[in-house]
């Protein structure tokens, strides 16, 4: 499959604009013979989760669906979804012939979002196009190594990952480097559940860019710069993530059972959780295996 991820920031300003934009991209994509391409986090309506929280996207997810068939190509976008009194961050992928083949709502939100917007309580669906199964997640969703090993246990080969990752504020960049999560975060996420990704981050001034689409053994394949908009192009397919889960058995080795903390142990002269590996505070690490559907 040949995959095709756009880097480039949505002006919440000017959705039109945005629209052109991704419009422009899929007959990009189209042209160097991709069968699907992932656009960032929020993109058509912009990233500005206070100011388009109150926009429902469903016009921009019709036109979307129509560049979809339009380009003959497997469309992702994120746009914001209503339903009811509730406010989701949505995901969906579109198929060549305009139609909807999954959606996902965020379910895990950051910063902002949570004052504006209502996170979704269940994984991505799994389905299958270009001969692999695929799924979707949301920017933070994939710093979570239970969210992207749940969509591997439900047989996920590829995922399809909007992504907003901004660039810090000096007091955030004191604690830690917002570049960790696109060098270092999401290849691990790739390998530990051999799985591929693309990632499609927005671009500077806002956004550290940098998107890319990782191999299910955590090589990445194709890397946007960290500058503005650029449409990177690489490919994957199901037998790679077959040789990968051989040789990196992550998922078959696993040992669901001894992964929970102990339970904590009381002697004479001996407070409860002061034994070496038990939480002083009895608190329990429990990570039984997920099941599709729970989290």
């Amino acid at each position: 499959m040949r995959i095709g991820v756009l880097q480039a920031t949505g002006d919440p300003e000017r959705p039109a604009r945005n629209l052109a934009v991704l419009r422009s991209a899929a007959g990009d994509a189209s042209a160097r013979g991709c069968g699907v391409l992932v656009t960032p986090e929020l993109f058509l309506p912009g990233y500005a989760p206070r100011l388009v929280a109150g926009r429902d996207g469903d016009e921009q997810r019709t036109a979307a669906a129509g560049l979809a068939a339009e380009f003959g190509l497997h469309l992702v976008v994120s746009t914001v979804e209503h339903d009811g009194s509730k406010r989701y961050i949505s995901a969906h992928l579109f198929a060549p012939n305009g139609s909807r083949v999954l959606r996902y709502r965020k379910t895990h939100l950051f910063g902002e979002e949570n004052e504006v917007f209502d996170a979704g309580d269940a994984p991505s669906a799994v389905a299958r196009i270009e001969g692999m199964a695929v799924a979707l997640g949301i920017c933070f969703d994939v710093e979570f190594p239970e969210y992207v090993r749940v969509l591997a246990d439900a047989g996920a080969e590829l995922l399809l990952v909007p992504t907003a990752v901004p660039r810090l504020t000096a007091a955030e960049a004191e604690l830690y480097e917002a570049d960790f999560v696109v060098q270092r975060i999401v290849p691990a996420r790739a390998m530990e559940s051999t799985v591929a990704l693309a990632y499609a981050n927005q671009a500077r001034p806002g956004f550290i860019g940098s998107s890319r689409i990782i191999g299910p053994a955590g090589d990445v394949r194709a890397s946007a710069g960290r500058g503005g908009p650029e449409l990177v192009v690489a490919e994957v397919d199901g037998v790679e993530v077959g040789r990968a889960r051989a040789v990196l058995p992550y998922l078959s080795a696993r040992r669901p059972r001894i992964y929970r903390a102990p339970e904590p142990e009381s002697s004479q002269g001996e407070l409860p959780g002061s034994r070496v590996g038990v939480p002083r505070t009895g608190a329990s690490s429990g990570a039984a295996r997920l099941r599709p559907g729970e989290m």
